[in-house]
Order: C-alpha cells, then structure tokens, then sequence
C-alpha cells in the first residue's frame, strides 16, 4: 500500500498537525505501507485561474508550470491520500485548499448523475481514496463539523471514500513539555500509531481505538482555564 500525505500546515515539519501525521505513517509502515509526507508549503503552488485550459485545451494539462503536475503523479499513484491540515477559520488551510483546487484537471468537465447529485466524471480509471487528520487548538471536537463535511463532500465530488478521520481538539499540548502531560501526549500518539497499523493491516480502525483518539487530553474546562492563564501572561508583558 502507498500512502501520500498532503500537508496543509502553514508550520510543516514543526506543526501539530505533523507530530499526529507521524505517528501515523510510523504505525502504516510498521504494517508494510510505502509511505511519504509532503510538505505543501515547501511547493510551488499557484492558484486555480477558472480558465478551463485544462479540460478544452489541453485536457488532463493544467496552464500553469509549477510543482502541481509532479504532485498529480504522486497524487494518482497513490493507494490512499492523507490530507492533512490544522484547523483554520472552521475548515482547512488556505494552503491545502489551493492543492485540492488544482486537482481539476483530473476530473473531465462531463457530468454523471449520481444518487440524486450531479459531478464530474473521473479522467482516469484508478483514484485514491482518502484520510483527513486535523487538529486544532480547541477542547470541543464539534469545532469540526465543517472540515468533516468538507472532507465528505470532497470525496463524493472525486467518487472515492473518505475511509479514516483523526481530529485532535487541543492540539496545542502535543508540542508542550510538562512532567504531567507528557505521558498523556505519548499515550495519544502511540494509539494514533496503532490506528496506522491497524488501518494498514485490517483496512479498518475498530471503534474502541477510535473512541481513543477522540478522548480529550485533560478537561475540557482546564484546558480553557488554562489556555487563558498563558494569554493573560503574555498579553500583560507587552
């Protein structure tokens, strides 16, 4: 199995977002996966002009020459696609947005009229389906009620499935060190380790380890309590 991590993250290799995404990758290449995480922000990536060139002109070809072309071979090649992004204004980074925009020439401009909804029609034969992790520096998890919908209808559009969410409310404590906290984070990482093992091995993620993963690091009540203390510290040294 092949899988491909899209990074959203504005931070890259230092965000929260990537300690969860590697924790992941290490648990799937444990099982046998081919793994690789690619950092968006390090690319080339242009905004979508709506111009169509890739569907009347040069269908399947996209106008601008930046680093997208090469990421749809890695993109088309891969068995499973992990998009991976914090959480930014209710949804993903402006940053993987872009990505996903660019993606057009790989649909064809025909429509298909499926289970009461119309959408394009696949240019290729073979897609990826995919995984979303996020994290945000919330403590509710209904804070992601967009991205997953997002996420959903992302899937439906490209006909393939959305087979493994992971969202972390709190993703702040990932990077922190403190004595108390750092076994919660080890444990929250090792299981998401797991889930990569299991999802590589059994194609699945059994519901009690996803249970897990959505469990919140500390209270919901402290973390706020908590978070407010640190800002009203630092806003009162300025």
């Amino acid at each position: 199995m092949k899988i491909t991590v899209f990074n959203g993250s504005p931070r890259g290799k230092n965000g929260n977002t990537n300690r969860i995404v590697e924790s992941f990758l290490k648990g799937a290449e444990k099982a046998g996966a081919e793994a690789e995480n690619i950092f968006l922000v390090e690319k080339n990536i242009e905004h979508c002009r709506g111009c169509f060139n890739c569907w009347d002109t040069t269908p399947g070809k996209c106008v601008h020459k930046d680093d997208v072309e090469a990421l749809h071979s890695i993109f088309l090649a891969s068995d499973i696609v992990v998009l991976a992004s914090p959480l930014y204004t209710d949804n993903i980074t402006s940053i993987l947005k872009k990505f996903l925009e660019r993606i057009l020439p790989l649909v064809k401009p025909n429509f298909e009229y499926v289970n009461g909804e119309t959408r394009h029609v696949r240019r290729y034969d073979r897609y990826p389906d995919y995984i979303a992790i996020s994290n945000c520096g919330y403590p509710e998890y209904s804070q992601f009620q967009v991205m997953t919908r997002f996420f959903d209808r992302l899937a439906r559009e490209t006909n393939v499935e959305l087979k493994l969410e992971i969202y972390r409310t709190m993703g702040e404590l990932l990077k922190i060190q403190h004595i108390l906290l750092n076994p919660i984070v080890k444990r929250y990482l090792k299981n998401v380790e797991r889930a990569g093992e299991q999802f590589v091995r059994d194609g699945a993620v059994d519901e009690k380890l996803l249970r897990k993963l959505k469990e919140p690091l500390i209270p919901e009540k402290m973390y706020r309590d908590k978070t407010n203390a640190h800002w009203d510290k630092k806003l009162s040294r300025l």
